[in-house]
């Protein structure tokens, strides 16, 4: 890799994670603000659920900029919003004030994942590894954000959290700005399609829509899960811990079974560049659905290995997808390709926690788990039919290791 190679992909990894612990932030301090505010979990579900809605809601236009005006410049952007949202939500007095600054909270953290995708995919010359990377950025996000907004939410009030994580935010800004754009714009890019129109047409339609269906149904599974996941271990393992109080204990038993995901995303990066795409999304597809059944079905240390397996292999299939993403999709399209895949993820799927709170009240915080289960069977289905007809059409075999040389 080059110098700037490296700056893109650790700069851009960095704000994958701050990413990611903004947006489960809401999701540790959750037991506060239902303290604070006297909400029942349909309410707070659907507060999680516009706060995605605008989440998802700028993931496609910010890929669609990124392919006219550049990635850089989005990503300073991406920053200065979350920080600013962020001391908006830490500062809000009363509900109605704190959705507000949910949802722009939400439309900020959506500029991220489409114009870091692109980014690392014009720029990095193994794309499979970079995206494992940056994969790792994101997971130990998901993993620190919970044990770090729980813990601050106990020594500081819940408020504390977001006002705090608005200060790395501003700082990533900062080394954005300093990236030289001269460097950026001389990394060699990939070659377009001859027939760009005509390839999109032929070859990537029907697997992009079984990617994209994917997406949305791993959408449902991610939101909801994330969303209560915290709330649900708290639960349902009953011992104590350094006696932490129960937002902090909820967040370090998230912490442990995510920080599994961090090797999830390295191993799905490393395979990218080794195996066929569409074949490790079943495999990561198959595993993942016993894996929620159990949880669902479980307390104790039998619940704590299957939320570790979950998340393995679930945040595993990340590179893969986006490696997927990046073989269909043709180079003057990738921005935009990338932002309907996100939209797909935390737009269509921040639907989830809704639909999952409501059915956790009705029937039991456990189907939370088994609901998801089906999602994932779902996904199963796209991916199995994406792999049939590679293996099935020479054409995409050819242009598979074309693009993998």
């Amino acid at each position: 890799m080059q110098k700037i190679e490296k700056q893109v992909v650790t700069y851009t990894s960095a704000c994958h994670g701050l990413n990611h612990i903004l947006e489960l932030t809401y999701a540790a301090v959750l037991i506060g603000i239902a303290q604070e505010f006297g909400l029942g979990l349909f309410v707070l579900g659907l507060l999680a659920t516009i706060s995605g809605l605008a989440l998802g809601a700028t993931a496609l236009p910010s890929g669609f900029l990124a392919d006219r005006i550049g990635e850089r410049q989005l990503l300073m952007f991406y920053c200065l919003g979350t920080g600013i949202a962020s001391i908006g939500v830490g500062l809000s007095p009363n509900i109605y004030i704190l959705g507000i600054a949910l949802i722009f909270l939400g439309l900020a953290l959506g500029i991220y994942h489409p114009v870091g995708a692109a980014f690392v995919a014009r720029v990095a010359t193994h794309r499979g590894l970079a995206f494992g990377y940056l994969g790792v950025g994101g997971n130990l996000g998901l993993a620190l954000g919970p044990i770090l907004a729980g813990t601050i939410a106990s020594l500081l009030g819940w408020r504390a959290s977001y006002l705090i994580f608005a200060i790395p935010a501003i700082l990533l800004a900062a080394l954005l700005h300093s990236l030289a754009r001269t460097e950026i714009s001389s990394v060699p890019q990939a070659i377009a399609p001859a027939d760009p129109e005509k390839t999109l047409l032929r070859a990537t339609i029907l697997p992009l829509v079984l990617i994209f269906g994917a997406a949305v149904l791993n959408g449902f599974v991610y939101r909801g899960v994330i969303t209560f996941l915290p709330l649900y271990l708290s639960q349902h393992i009953h011992f104590t811990f350094l006696q932490l109080g129960s937002m902090a204990l909820a967040g370090t038993f998230t912490t442990i079974a995510l920080l599994f995901g961090v090797g999830g995303q390295f191993l799905g990066g490393y395979l990218s560049e080794r195996r066929r795409h569409e074949g490790l999304a079943v495999v990561v597809a198959m595993v993942t659905i016993p894996s929620l059944v159990v949880m669902g079905s479980s307390e104790g240390l039998v619940l704590m290995v299957a939320a570790i397996t979950f998340a393995f292999f679930f945040f595993m299939g990340q590179p893969i997808y986006i490696s997927l993403i990046a073989d269909y999709s043709p180079v003057a399209w990738r921005g935009r390709s990338y932002g309907i895949y996100f939209l797909a993820v935390f737009g269509l799927g921040s639907f989830s926690p809704s639909i999952l709170g409501y059915i956790a009240e009705q029937l039991g915080t456990n189907w939370i788990f088994l609901t998801s289960a089906g999602f994932a069977f779902m996904a199963l289905v796209c991916v199995a039919f994406l792999l049939a007809r590679a293996l099935t059409t020479s054409e995409h075999g050819k242009a598979y290791h074309s693009d993998r040389v």
